[in-house]
């Protein structure tokens, strides 16, 4: 089983062991979007009606990584979005700055409200913060820093407004990429199904 890291509360600052492990893996975070850019494409999946099973099952594993890694990162999204949009609606009602034991004290209310999908639920995968998911939280953690929520009781109402509409055109595009792969993953499946169902293809082939 794969080691899981420590996950820290989405408004900490990263700690001296993150920034030093984020650090390493900055460069490869445009690996992440070329990959997912490359899974996306049309080309690759066009052939899996004359690939074997097990190009099939490697190519469906490859998105699901990419997804796994997508939704851990949209959960800090989420944390820090709703966070942001929180303190923001309380001094547009004419609340004074909220100290940050406050804020921390109203967490599980902003992330109780903070569901806003109305997709049906993908099946539950191994959320565990690999490769991927590491090299985006660097690009997050390079736009858009867990420190920066601490200092929100010194933001202005107009720059909390610039940093949730930075955070919440990250989550969109986070969702688009999200939302592509679900579409070949789901190709994927059910061609492993179809072969499945014609005597093709095994049980672990199917499960796996």
């Amino acid at each position: 089983m794969r080691s899981v890291r420590a996950t820290r509360w989405p408004f900490c600052p990263p700690s001296r062991e993150d920034k030093a492990h984020l650090g390493a893996r900055r460069g490869t975070t445009g690996g992440v979007t070329g990959s997912l850019e490359r899974v996306t494409d049309p080309t690759f999946i066009t052939d899996i009606n004359d690939a074997d099973i097990e190009t099939i099952r490697r190519k469906r594993q490859e998105c699901q990584d990419l997804e796994n890694g997508l939704s851990y990162v949209r959960r800090l999204l989420h944390g820090r979005l709703d966070i942001v949009r929180g303190e923001l609606e309380q001094r547009r009602a004419g609340a004074a700055p909220a100290a940050l034991d406050d804020i921390i004290a109203r967490l599980p209310e902003l992330l109780a409200e903070g569901s806003r999908s109305d997709a049906l639920p993908r099946p539950p995968q191994d959320l565990a913060p690999d490769s991927h998911a590491e090299a985006l939280v660097a690009e997050l953690e390079t736009k858009f820093p867990a420190s920066v929520l601490g200092e929100l009781p010194n933001r202005s109402i107009d720059e909390l407004s610039t940093l949730g509409d930075g955070l919440a055109a990250f989550e969109r595009e986070n969702s688009e990429g999200r939302n592509a792969l679900h579409g070949v993953i789901d190709e994927l499946h059910e061609e492993i199904v179809r072969r499945y169902q014609q005597g093709d293809a095994s049980v672990d082939s199917l499960l796996g």
